[in-house]
Order: C-alpha cells, then structure tokens, then sequence
C-alpha cells in the first residue's frame, strides 16, 4: 500500500511538472525573436534606408524584357514592419493589424519565410506565434503555404491550420505579384527566393500599354 501510494504521488508530481513545462515552453519565443525598437534613432534610419531603396530600385527605368533582382536582408523589413507597416496599411490598404497582434517580425531560411508576433489569445496574455510559410508560383500567381506553426516553442500540427483553409475560397492563399507604380508602370514578381537572413526578389517591369 506505501509503495502504490508512493508511485501515485510520484506520477502526480512528474504530470504537474509536465504541465509546468509545457506551459512554459508556450512563453518562450524563439531564439531569433527580438522586434526591434521603433523608437530608436537608429532602427528609424534603417526603416527609411530600406523603403527608399525599395522605392528607387521599383522605380528605376529598365527593359521591359530584364528581369533583375532585389534582395532585402531580415533586418532591413523588420525595422520597417516595427514603425511603418500600420501608417502603410491604414493609408494603402484601408486594413488594421488587430490590437491583439503585435511585434511583428520576419524570419528568413533558406527553407522558407518564419512570421512572428505577440498574440494576445486570452485574458490580454500575450503570447509568442510563429508561422513558416514556404512561397511558389504557378500560373500569374503566388501561393503561399504554411510549413511549420510554433506556439512559444511548442510545435503545432501544421495540419490544423491546413485545415481551416481548406474550408476559405480558392485561390484564398494566393495573390496575383504584380505592383502597380505612381508612373502606370507595374512591377511583376517573378520569384521569391529564401537565404539565411534575407529574400531576394526576381522582377520585371511592364511598361504601359
């Protein structure tokens, strides 16, 4: 009888402790993230670094037929995405990232795209969610795919999320990579390939009918 409840005890103690664990796993963010500061001089210059390049190298005047590249470096976006992602959104796109959501960052591999932030599932606790997304293209459009889901550092079964877009309208992952420009020129991209810390973009410009 002292040995059963000595097991019993025993098997309570280690089931609390999992579930500590676990629970404490959900609160830990991945290695890499770590949003920079708007607020900082330093991490603004950059953000204007970045949109300036991208907006020159969009801009420039090239071939039609010349596919050239762009490739921007993790840091670069993620100091854009902490202070200019909602003032574009709101302006461009008439969209609102959720107050629940917040400390936006991007991951790059070569293996696909990681996306971060602090959601806010329960109770205002916010908690770290990353998604991987791998990128293709077929037929004039992009798809995107998510490869792996992270809660804290808990793996997600990719297949839930799979599931939930299986039942969104088709084509719901995809979007037609074609940027128009202020001069009635469009930039349309062509690829999308991942490195270890940056993105690179294959484009070509179309000229106006």
């Amino acid at each position: 009888m002292k040995k059963l409840l000595i097991v019993l005890i025993s098997g309570t103690v280690l089931l609390v402790a999992a579930v500590l664990f676990v629970i404490w796993l959900s609160w830990q963010p991945q290695s890499w993230y770590a949003p920079p500061d708007y607020s900082q001089q330093e991490v603004k210059k950059l953000a204007d670094r970045a949109e300036y390049r991208l907006n020159e190298e969009f801009h420039a005047i090239r071939p039609m037929d010349e596919v050239w590249r762009l490739r921007i470096t993790d840091e670069a976006m993620n100091a854009w995405l902490s202070g200019r992602l909602e003032g574009w959104l709101t302006h461009d796109q008439e969209l609102e990232i959720p107050e629940e959501i917040y400390g936006l960052q991007v991951h790059t591999t070569p293996e696909g795209l990681w996306i971060a932030a602090m959601v806010e599932i329960e109770d205002s606790i916010a908690r770290p969610v990353a998604t991987q997304v791998r990128v293709w293209f077929e037929k004039e459009k992009a798809y995107f795919e998510p490869i792996s889901i992270r809660f804290g550092k808990i793996p997600v079964p990719v297949s839930i999320l799979k599931n939930v877009m299986k039942e969104m309208p088709a084509d719901a992952n995809a979007v037609v990579p074609v940027v128009p420009l202020m001069d009635a020129r469009e930039v349309e991209i062509k690829a999308i390939d991942f490195e270890e810390g940056a993105i690179v973009l294959s484009c070509r410009t179309i000229l106006p009918n």
